[in-house]
């Protein structure tokens, strides 16, 4: 089937493009090996730029990525990969993995490409079973990552600066299979097919039905047309206040999440003794086997989310309030392992109930613009965080300082969601709605 053959060449891109044996050990590579950055250099003026870029790059890639079809923007997501991997590998002053912290973060940016082509390339009826295949290969191609970095390097294999090979060698591989995938011809806003559904709602907009109504529109033309239907969607799943609260919720969860996965290594490196072993891709390795387990788990639970959802976001919000406190105070490396594990499988497995949550209750067709908006929307948190902890002239905190923010900042997450559980339950109570915990899987999906 063609479907099969199209999320089995998506696989392998995700696969190969997970593939970075460098990454558990980037830290330790910038402040040794001909790098010898600062601890101070790598915190305060490396890392922030990868956040301002993937920030500053994203609605502009989103919305390249629907005007040129996918494959081109996906192509560039290994393209800058490349490029930055090269640059890594041979420079050696600031300002040059400045530069490289900026195609790292437009990287992440073109991820947007990857994750919405399949939408525009495969039949609507496929969605949830090739969005588990393009999760799965994600998360296995970070496995491996985390075995053979591991591996690599306790058994002084290979050092740090030539795992970058490793991982320009995956980016490579990943840019030449991606020529191989499928062309689309139409997306979801720029290329919408003129038989789409939209066209019975522009039909009370004159301007809006006749562009829609005509082949070979100008760019002017497909571009108001766009506009018309991302706006038209946008409203349509923002005014839901049940896909309101969970895009909340997914998009801060995100900063904080983001916030510990870049800067992990940083305080990792704090407990870390002269002679002992570097277990971090070990970590990654592991972590990733038990969030994939309990993502797939997640899915079969049949709980009534919405009488639980607010309760469970407030709880486990605190509850990774409580693991970056303890990690702001251990100095014990397997003790902060373990945080980390715990902290990250609680995310993901969170964010995948708030994902089901969102897709419940919007259309197929906006799936891709309500994805890139909640990202946005992290991102835009996590610049501000970053700013403030470590770009502001008024805190620059060091790292333990940083982890102690980001715990308060899990903290008023938590708070807040624990009021709107209040208010939630309250809201039910007054309409007598039966209170069940466990509810029966409907097929029908909801767009409000």
């Amino acid at each position: 089937m063609e479907w099969t053959r199209i999320s089995q060449i998506l696989c392998m891109f995700g696969f190969l493009k997970e593939f970075r044996p460098s990454e558990p050990f980037i830290y330790n590579y910038l402040t040794s090996h001909g790098k010898n950055f600062t601890d101070k250099q790598v915190n305060q003026e490396i890392y922030p730029i990868a956040t301002y870029s993937n920030f500053a790059t994203l609605v502009v890639v989103f919305l390249l990525t629907d005007f040129l079809r996918y494959k081109p923007v996906i192509i560039l997501c290994g393209i800058s990969g490349i490029a930055a991997y090269i640059i890594l590998i041979v420079g050696n002053s600031i300002p040059i993995i400045q530069v490289v912290e900026f195609l790292y973060g437009l990287y992440f940016s073109t991820e947007v490409a990857y994750y919405t082509y399949i939408y525009a390339k495969v039949d609507k009826e496929h969605y949830q079973i090739v969005s588990s295949y393009i999760r799965s290969a994600l998360l296995f191609g970070r496995f491996i990552t985390g075995v053979v970095a591991q591996l690599t390097i306790s058994f002084s294999i290979l050092n740090y600066h030539e795992l970058n090979y490793l991982t320009l060698l995956g980016q490579v591989l990943a840019t030449l299979w991606a020529v191989f995938l499928p062309s689309v011809k139409q997306s979801v806003y720029f290329h919408r097919p003129e038989d789409s559904p939209d066209k019975d709602d522009c039909i009370t907009n004159s301007r809006v039905t006749t562009e829609g109504l005509y082949p070979n529109q100008s760019f002017i033309q497909k571009t108001k047309r766009a506009y018309y239907l991302l706006w038209k969607d946008f409203i349509k799943a923002y005014t839901n206040i049940h896909v309101l609260k969970w895009s909340f919720w997914w998009a801060a969860a995100s900063c904080g999440y983001l916030q510990v996965l870049s800067y992990a290594q940083i305080i990792w490196e704090t407990c870390v003794k002269t002679d002992d072993i570097i277990y971090n891709g070990a970590v990654e390795a592991f972590y990733t086997i038990i969030g994939g387990l309990t993502v797939f788990g997640v899915g079969k639970l049949q709980l009534n989310w919405e009488l639980l959802g607010e309760i469970i976001l407030s709880f486990f919000s605190i509850i990774e309030a409580i693991l970056l406190f303890f990690m702001t105070k251990t100095y014990n490396i397997w003790l902060q392992y373990t945080l980390y594990i715990i902290f990250g499988v609680i995310y993901h497995t969170i964010v995948t109930i708030a994902s089901f949550e969102v897709a419940k209750n919007i259309s197929e067709d906006s799936f891709g613009l309500i994805f890139g908006i909640n990202v946005f929307l992290g991102l835009t948190f996590q610049s501000i965080l970053t700013f403030i902890v470590i770009g502001g002239n008024h805190f620059l905190l060091d790292i333990r300082g940083q982890f102690t923010v980001y715990s308060a900042y899990f903290g008023v997450l938590g708070a807040i969601f624990g009021v709107i559980a209040v208010f939630t339950i309250t809201s039910l109570c007054r309409r007598q709605e039966k209170l069940t915990i466990w509810t029966e899987v409907k097929d029908d999906r909801n767009s409000h």
